[in-house]
């Protein structure tokens, strides 16, 4: 009996997938922001953590921590309308989305988590374009920029969340 050269190459391939594949699935449980577009800032967040849950539950806090700094300051630069009210309008909506993300985590939610996540990130966004808008470059517009970037970082983390 003999083996086909053609099975010999499939199976070779095969097994350099499976390794390679087991290999990156090592690389993200010990490193989780591999996963995420801006891997410094993610690293910097999560503080090591290396459980998936934790580092999304810590990388959300944090967050929510920089949320609250960001609101503080627009609170004092409010005007009646232009980008600095569409923004704490929306630093206020990613707040409760963040804080609804944090209940999903702990009910195992990853459907509302993604939502949640996606609707900060939007959030942020929204801000940062309405500060376009109004040409109010600022702290302000340089804070939902990180702030975008950080819930990024969430939404990735969250991709990795044990269901």
């Amino acid at each position: 009996m003999s083996i086909n050269p053609y099975m010999t190459v499939l199976g070779a391939i095969f097994l350099l997938l499976a390794a390679t594949s087991s290999q990156a699935l090592s690389i993200s449980l010990a490193d989780p922001c591999t996963v995420s577009d801006f891997p410094a800032l993610c690293r910097g967040t999560i503080k090591g953590q290396t459980n998936v849950n934790a580092a999304t539950d810590v990388a959300i806090r944090e967050l929510m921590k920089r949320t609250r700094q960001a609101k503080e300051i627009a609170e004092k630069e409010l005007k009646r309308d232009g980008g600095v009210a569409t923004c704490l309008s929306n630093f206020n909506s990613a707040f409760d989305n963040l804080d609804k993300a944090l209940t999903n985590i702990k009910e195992n939610d990853g459907f509302s988590l993604n939502i949640n996540l996606s609707a900060a990130l939007t959030d942020y966004d929204t801000c940062s374009d309405a500060m376009k808008e109004t040409r109010e470059i600022n702290v302000i517009y340089k804070s939902a920029g990180v702030l975008y970037k950080m819930a990024d970082n969430c939404l990735a983390l969250s991709t990795l969340v044990k269901h």
